[in-house]
């Protein structure tokens, strides 16, 4: 590696760049101060390694002086949030719930601005715009697991976000290129459309140019599952395949490899432009370049140089994309591949093609696997079977459908179909998901680090060795979800409700739902679950029939991703039933709770203290009331329970509580001063949205909670709430 020094630049300035943004971070300055450590060890030993220093530096300079920007845009627009209206118009898309998001530049700020206004503006590219709005900064996930808006709008240069229904074109700037980018794009979208049906051509547009708009989350979720997610994006691979083509064909056709590689570079650079200019893709075409450069003036073209080139460049010009997974997983596999050319092993006999590309399939996977499992919590053990079936289907369609855009419907079209099919089958199988949850850093660098020892040529390791690190890689593979520390946490699901216990029975979560937040289950619920290293929930309880604690649920169900299902034993309304039709549909277990009635796990139990049996109390006074000892705490689960009911609750067994869940959000009907004379409660949680429409949680609500002293936490100010188990518990 010394002998490459780009990719010891590299290396560096992707440290420094990660120690800066994650400064006030004790993870970043221990890495800090090791790698400080082991590289004076190394510069001793060789000074060729003091090309790692350069790059920390620059990182840290480049990262230092791009925060400090960033931080000044972003409290210029705080403190004069309406006064930025006006921009010139980027790019415009729709959204799934049909608005138009409109892409703005000010020239007064850094960063960009994304407008979201109903569809029947009519708005094109260069558009000069003034809207009525207050710009808001991109949040960041509330949630563990949970994806992060912050991070992926900020790596693409998006600080901004604003709804108006009050637009106005005061102008127009021609830009001619860009029209004709956006004008070729469409084209190529209604040719797509014209010649494919629509499974097919919302597959194609996302593959050919990007637009993934028309798939749906099960086909998404289908891909990510099997490990062939990259195939729904446009990917380096697709630019060098586009460049390479035109490289080819242009140096056939004239025989002179100049006038071919700057077709080829052109034709890349094009593409690129045309499908978005996403990260992988910039980076394969500044390899693309360098690989022609190297062509041209008759040197060696190394991958791992021209890769670490590309990563500098784009660290250079926003180093905020350190928190881009895609970035992150792009340069991973660059140098997966490149390392696999330096060790593969060499095939003979029959199968020998075949051996080559599961070899190479495997050895990929297992190079990508940390990352992936850090980032997302779990990865398809066996994905490399179905990369094997499904990527030379998909490039062999890619290719023929790129060429075949602008002819009319041919057999060749039909036959292109019937690919996509196949690939859409492939990933519709199963392949053995490994679901982790959250690992540390540090468990990703000892993994590459022994997956490095194993394959390191020189080192003259024997077979007993090789066995050995297999096993110590198994024992941090299974080691590290068993030490995970257990706990309780009150998700922020904006408006509404939902109570995870993490148990060594499993997880069980105690209403799941949101009026504010559309598909909660999906996008925060299931994401902490995989966090935690859970395929599925063992037991789902719904306190009463409300959107904001059982819209969650209802989605997981429809999932099939719950084991057990909790319902209040009281008359079944028709949403009642309906949620019962799905699960009995999904094959999950349903039982019903009235008091006197527990759920008793490894860590602990919760007791049914309300309603009776076939109560018919009004739906709100008849919530699901739950009160027991789990992980250490003494805990008060309360649904929306208010009035008659919670009148009917002083009657019965309450106990003080550690850790009460405030009813109702806080409402000034629930939570009286007779209820808190009786439980006492040590901390209270609660469960709202922010700015909510409903004022929760009332201020009369909150000074009684001061009035007995008990510590105060809000999902809406703080995310979600975690309590972890007491070492007593």
């Amino acid at each position: 590696m010394k002998q490459r020094p780009m990719v010891l630049i590299f290396a560096g300035v992707l440290s420094g760049t990660a120690v800066v943004w994650n400064i006030m971070s004790m993870t970043a300055a221990f890495y800090l101060l090791t790698g400080i450590c082991l590289l004076a060890s190394l510069i001793f030993s060789d000074r060729r390694y003091g090309w790692v220093v350069v790059g920390i530096l620059a990182g840290i300079l480049l990262s230092l002086g791009f925060k400090t920007s960033m931080k000044l845009d972003l409290i210029q627009v705080k403190e004069k949030a309406t006064e930025y209206t006006m921009g010139r118009v980027l790019e415009v898309s729709k959204t799934k719930k049909g608005k138009l998001a409109v892409l703005l530049k000010n020239k007064n700020l850094e960063g960009k601005i994304l407008l979201y206004t109903p569809e029947d503006e009519k708005i094109i590219p260069g558009d000069i715009l003034r809207f009525q709005g207050e710009l808001e900064e991109w949040e960041d996930a509330a949630n563990p697991g949970q994806f992060s808006s912050r991070h992926y709008y900020f790596s693409k240069g998006i600080y901004y976000h604003v709804y108006s229904k009050n637009i106005e074109i005061e102008g127009h700037q021609n830009i001619y290129f860009q029209e004709k980018i956006l004008q070729c794009r469409e084209y190529m979208k209604h040719q797509l459309e014209i010649q494919y049906k629509n499974e097919v051509s919302d597959f194609l547009k996302g593959m050919l140019i990007g637009d993934k708009n028309g798939l749906s989350d099960e086909v998404k979720d289908d891909f990510k599952e099997s490990g062939l997610i990259h195939l729904l994006a446009v990917s380096g691979l697709h630019i060098s395949l586009a460049g390479r083509r035109v490289y080819k064909l242009v140096r056939k056709w004239c025989g002179n490899f100049v006038v071919g590689s700057l077709a080829g570079m052109t034709g890349a650079v094009f593409y690129c432009i045309l499908t978005g200019g996403s990260g992988s893709s910039l980076r394969a075409v500044m390899m693309l370049g360098v690989y022609f450069l190297s062509e041209i003036l008759g040197e060696h073209y190394d991958m791992m140089s021209a890769g670490a080139f590309a990563g500098i460049v784009l660290l250079i010009m926003c180093p905020y994309r350190i928190y881009d997974t895609g970035f992150l997983y792009s340069f991973t596999a660059v140098f997966v591949i490149a390392i696999y050319q330096l060790v593969k092993p060499k095939m003979k006999g029959k199968y020998y093609k075949l051996k080559e590309s599961l070899s190479f399939c495997i050895f990929i996977q297992i190079g990508m696997l940390p990352l992936i499992i850090y980032f997302q919590y779990e990865a398809p053990a066996f994905s490399f079977l179905a990369n094997v079936a499904a990527v030379p289907l998909a490039t062999c369609a890619f290719t023929l459908a790129f060429l075949l855009i602008f002819l009319p419907y041919t057999v060749f079209h039909e036959a292109i179909s019937w690919m996509i099919q196949g690939v859409l089958w492939i990933s519709r199988q199963s392949y053995g998901m490994l679901t982790i949850g959250h690992v540390p850093f540090l468990w990703v660098l000892l993994f590459y680090f022994m997956t490095g020892l194993w394959i390191w040529k020189k080192n003259g390791q024997n077979r007993h060795i090789r066995i050995s690190l297999a096993y110590v890689i198994m024992i941090i593979l299974i080691w590290i979800p068993m030490a995970r520390r257990k706990s309780l946490a009150f998700l922020d699901v904006g408006q509404g409700d939902c109570f995870v216990a993490d148990t060594k029975s499993g997880a069980i979560i105690f209403d799941g739902g949101s009026s504010s937040e559309d598909q909660v289950g999906r996008y925060r619920i299931l994401p902490y679950m995989k966090y935690l290293g859970y395929q599925k929930i063992q037991i789902a309880v719904i306190s009463h029939m409300d959107i904001d604690h059982y819209s969650g649920i209802k989605e997981l169900l429809e999932m099939g991703k719950i084991k057990y299902l909790g319902l209040p034993e009281i008359p079944k309304d028709e949403t009642m039933k309906k949620i019962i039709g799905i699960a009995k549909k999904r094959g999950t277990t349903i039982f019903y709770l009235s008091r006197g009635r527990q759920i008793t796990t490894k860590d602990g139990s919760l007791k049914v203290l309300h309603p009776q049996k076939n109560s018919q109390m009004e739906k709100n006074a008849a919530s699901l009331v739950m009160q027991g000892k789990i992980l250490g705490y003494r805990v008060l689960l309360t649904g929306d329970v208010e009035k008659e009911g919670e009148e009917e609750l002083l009657s019965e067994e309450l106990e003080r509580a550690d850790i009460l869940k405030a009813a109702h959000h806080g409402s000034k009907n629930s939570t009286s001063n007779e209820f808190l004379q009786k439980v006492q409660p040590k901390q209270t949680v609660i469960s709202c949205g922010k700015q909510n429409r409903y004022g929760h949680p009332h201020l009369e609500t909150i000074h009684r909670l001061q009035t007995y002293r008990t510590k105060i936490y809000r999902t809406d100010r703080s995310g979600a709430i975690i309590f972890f188990k007491r070492r007593d518990g």
